[in-house]
């Protein structure tokens, strides 16, 4: 009977340190993490909030595993209800916050490169929020099973963007436990960026589609920003050839009255 309490207590004493043995695990990456990041930004401060970014993360995680003992299933990239706006031409200028975490930064970086390659559409980075049209940020929100958003104003006239601000969740992009490589990082950064633009979901293979992040910009998505914005220009540039057209008719007339009037005189 003595040999069985004493086979507990050991196991109980083995439990114990491999608790601790974790907790002291885990304290050790972090501070090597922290090390890692300061070295790297030279920031103390951008240090601190990285690492505290990380524990948060982790930290979500672990109370949705003992909450539901699963992790929440990510079924789309992001909740977006089209707004069926569009901005007045096919350009908009974008503020990336600069105290983001970096990953998030290059990804929103590489996707405005990526779109602004396809030419049907031009994201002009600013350095002032005041100036942009678009704010380029991030949020880390367990609550709702998505990576990313975007959120619009728009001019319920015009049915024009006032101004849109999209956003990528660390809740799910920054936690391994999702799988999301940078790759697929930065799609999800294009995916908002199109609604940006005024592009809806689509189940299509393109990089509107709502769940995955799968995809890149593909050449579907490009057609679909010009007819997007092919319709307005042309409008404008017919009103505007029909204004100079006018122009012309009303100097005409009024020059061809003026030589009326002084051959009148002329003739007297």
């Amino acid at each position: 009977m003595f040999w069985i309490i004493r086979l507990f207590f050991r196991f109980l004493l083995g439990i114990w340190r491999f608790f601790w043995r974790l907790v002291w695990t885990v304290v050790i990456l972090l501070l090597i993490a922290f090390g890692v990041v300061w070295y790297l930004t030279g920031d103390f401060h951008s240090a601190v909030n990285q690492v505290e970014k990380m524990s948060q993360i982790g930290q979500g995680g672990w109370n949705q595993w003992k909450e539901t003992g699963t992790l929440e299933v990510l079924s789309q990239t992001d909740s977006h209800q089209h707004a069926e706006g569009k901005w007045a031409q096919s350009s908009a200028r974008i503020y990336i916050e600069p105290q983001m975490d970096e990953t998030f930064q290059g990804a929103y970086a590489e996707a405005i490169k990526n779109w602004n390659q396809t030419g049907a559409f031009t994201f002009e980075v600013v350095a002032d929020p005041s100036q942009a049209d678009i704010v380029a940020s991030e949020m880390n929100d367990g609550s709702t099973a998505v990576a990313g958003q975007a959120e619009s104003q728009t001019n319920l006239l015009t049915k024009q963007f006032i101004s849109v601000t999209v956003r990528l969740n660390h809740y799910y992009l920054s936690n391994p436990n999702y799988g999301y490589s940078y790759e697929r990082i930065v799609h999800t950064a294009e995916h908002e960026l199109g609604h940006a633009i005024g592009l809806d979901h689509t189940n299509e293979i393109s990089v509107m589609q709502p769940a995955g992040s799968y995809y890149g910009i593909q050449p579907q998505d490009v057609i679909a920003v010009q007819e997007l914005y092919t319709s307005s220009d042309y409008m404008k540039s017919v009103q505007s050839e029909k204004k100079s057209k006018l122009l012309h008719q009303v100097i005409g007339g009024a020059f061809c009255s003026s030589c009326y009037s002084l051959f009148a005189i002329m003739e007297l």
